[in-house]
């Protein structure tokens, strides 16, 4: 089961307030991809800029606190990280 389908991103939107962060990390290049797509396509989240990551303090523990990301890291693969912001629902700001 993948933790970003739409059912599943439905539940993070009603659980995350306006403004709360879904930090998406893979090593898997397609995952990626696909993830992307699903998350770029839902109307209650919005892609953050690379930018306003630069100060952000927990992508330092995203990319490299869990076991994975250190085996990542050891073996010198890539890691592929996108950041979401969670917006108000379009219908209801009408």
């Amino acid at each position: 089961a993948r933790i970003i389908s739409a059912t599943m991103l439905a539940e993070y939107a009603y659980a995350l307030r306006v403004g709360g962060i879904v930090y998406m990390i893979t090593d898997v290049k397609d995952l990626y991809d696909w993830s992307v797509k699903h998350l770029d396509a839902f109307p209650l989240f919005e892609r953050i800029p690379e930018e306003e990551l630069e100060n952000d303090p927990a992508i330092p523990c995203v990319v490299n606190s869990t076991e994975e990301g250190k085996k990542v890291a050891r073996n010198k693969g890539s890691k592929y990280l996108a950041c979401y912001r969670r917006i108000e629902d379009p219908v209801e700001q009408q």
